[in-house]
């Protein structure tokens, strides 16, 4: 079981059952070190700074299936790609995985 870091649309408490056809236990994180960026007409990103931090929920429990449906969601790896990070829930430092946008080369 995996556990990821949401921070854009999947916040919806809606989207996540629409796209997995499941509720996760979901938990609030905070991912230091980086800022949540929307540009106009995009999709949310992260964008490294080092004097900010992004709240967002982790989904804990997500197996194969889950994982597999979320990332055609967020057509990963064309779009956005699925990374590892550390987050921190209630103090304790979580291992889990986030979407990221693809750059292009340079």
């Amino acid at each position: 079981m995996s556990a990821l870091f949401v921070y854009g649309t999947l916040l919806d408490d809606a989207r996540v059952p629409a796209v997995t056809g499941r509720t996760f236990p979901r938990r609030r994180a905070e991912l230091a070190g980086h800022r949540r960026v929307w540009p106009h007409g995009g999709y949310p990103d992260l964008v490294v700074d080092a004097a900010a931090s992004v709240t967002g929920d982790v989904l804990d429990g997500l197996d194969e299936p889950a994982l597999a449906a979320l990332d055609a969601y967020e057509d990963a790896p064309t779009l956005y790609v699925r990374d590892e990070v550390v987050v921190r829930c209630g103090g304790e430092g979580v291992r889990c995985f986030v979407y990221r946008a693809r750059r292009p080369p340079g």
